[in-house]
């Protein structure tokens, strides 16, 4: 008996041990997102306050403002807001590079900094207009940790959207990323490359596909990913591509490791909050679409569509790629607006 009452209060406390844990780890995982939030807020008031309000400035913009959603990867888009880098001071640069630390996660701020290196490499990295410093800063709405407000920074081949909704909640869509070329190969920087991980996964996910399986998934269309500000899954959702419940199991793994290769650009917090709205990966409607260059050996676009997210690669040419990562619903922090606002409505009644 004694010996039985041991073995089961053990395994209560062990229980209840592992839920208190479990309770408190995922408190301090909302705590370090809410934390980033206020952080964010935090960096782009000393950002707002050190550049001024004149109206030269060119930083903030109201919340409601339609440029918000006004957004594009051409280098001398005539629509751009913002200031660019080589205009701010190097402590003022040292903000916005606070503010990407933030957003991306390792892997994704170092890959920011190669795109834009790539873009800048064929000029004197060192002169003021190097293109590599013509990205924008944008802030939209007042800083807070209790009202919406959002930031961009964009230029050549880069677009980060982040919108915080209440202050506290995260959208980062649209997120755009490109380069031109996608590897240096000669200078100094020669080997520099981006988007290996995105290449080599699709080419491996396609080559383990059946002649069936191909056909399946044969893209009808490689126009790739467009800046507009809103995307509807309707237009998607009738396309072919190949349904997640038709590959096997490695087939699977491979795709849903292309699929995070997007998210993983971000902060793992900021894509656990995301992901506790709405999940990634949702494999009940996902289906993925290519096309594939016969002449240069790899997939010259590919289209992974799920029933809330759009994932876009473009690599015409096979060295000029184009990727979106899109919110059918939530780019902008549409749809959580939309919750707050309805919200407040049904508070007034």
């Amino acid at each position: 008996m004694k010996s039985f009452f041991s073995s089961n209060f053990l395994r209560l406390i062990s229980g209840t041990a592992l839920a208190v844990l479990s309770f408190f780890a995922t408190a301090f995982a909302e705590r370090k997102d809410q934390k980033m939030a206020r952080d964010m807020a935090k960096v782009a008031e000393e950002l707002i306050s050190s550049i001024g309000q004149s109206p030269s400035a060119r930083l903030c913009y109201e919340f409601k403002s339609e440029r918000r959603q006004n957004w594009h990867f051409f280098p001398n888009w005539s629509g751009r807001t913002g200031i660019p880098l080589n205009q701010l001071s190097s402590s003022q640069r040292a903000l916005v590079m606070n503010l990407l630390n933030l957003l991306l996660s390792s892997e994704g701020f170092a890959d920011q900094e190669k795109v834009r290196l790539i873009h800048g490499v064929r000029k004197d990295l060192q002169a003021p207009d190097n293109p590599r410093h013509l990205y924008y800063i944008s802030i939209f709405g007042t800083p807070s940790f209790e009202s919406s407000w959002g930031w961009r920074m964009e230029g050549h081949h880069l677009s980060f959207n982040c919108t915080l909704v209440e202050g506290k909640y995260f959208s980062v869509t649209p997120s755009f990323w490109g380069a031109s070329p996608v590897r240096v190969n000669m200078g100094e920087y020669r080997g520099l490359e981006v988007f290996e991980k995105e290449c080599s996964l699709s080419l491996a996910l396609v080559h383990s596909f059946t002649d069936g399986q191909k056909r399946e998934a044969s893209a009808n269309s490689d126009n790739g990913p467009d800046a507009v500000s809103r995307v509807f899954r309707d237009d998607f959702l009738d396309q072919p591509g190949i349904a997640f419940v038709q590959l096997n199991e490695s087939q699977r793994s491979i795709l849903q490791e292309l699929i995070f290769l997007f998210a993983k650009k971000y902060r793992p917090e900021i894509i656990e909050q995301i992901e506790s709205r709405r999940k990634i990966l949702d494999p009940s409607l996902l289906r993925f679409s290519y096309l594939y260059s016969q002449r240069g050996g790899y997939v010259s676009y590919f289209c992974i569509v799920s029933s809330e997210y759009l994932i876009e690669f473009d690599n015409q040419g096979g060295n000029h790629i184009h990727a979106a990562w899109r919110d059918f619903d939530g780019d902008f922090g549409r749809d959580l607006i939309g919750e707050h606002l309805e919200s407040e409505r049904q508070a007034l009644h």
